[in-house]
């Protein structure tokens, strides 16, 4: 991800999903690829996990700032609308975990493969 793009953040989810359909596309297709080519891929798909770890806690924090400031939950009662907020935080907390797995997981299968390819 660009961290200082001009882009707005949907818009740069959507790009990195378009990729990642793409190449399943392939994959399902069963394009072959070489072990070069699959040790990047990987790369790339960890430093997206990576990069989506990153950015969950700053999306909370601004459904935060944007629910003080009355943008957001403004057809709920105060209560509401924070619980809300918090029931997002969780599952962007949950996300984040499951993101840390994957990226962690994906570092071991990039490793494992480099090292497959070179011996």
């Amino acid at each position: 991800m660009r961290p200082n793009s001009e882009e707005p953040p949907y818009l740069l989810a959507a790009q990195a999903g378009s990729v990642v359909r793409h190449l399943y596309t392939r994959l399902r297709d069963d394009e072959p690829a070489s072990p070069a080519d699959l040790c990047r891929t990987i790369g790339a798909l960890q430093r997206l996990a990576d990069d989506l770890v990153n950015v969950l806690p700053g999306l909370q924090k601004q459904l935060e700032e944007g629910l003080l400031a009355g943008q957001v939950g403004a057809g709920d009662t105060p209560g509401e609308a924070w619980d809300k907020v918090s029931e997002v935080g969780y599952a962007l907390a949950q996300a984040r975990t499951g993101g840390l797995l994957l990226a962690a997981e994906l570092r071991v299968s990039q490793r494992t493969l480099g090292e497959l390819t070179s011996s």
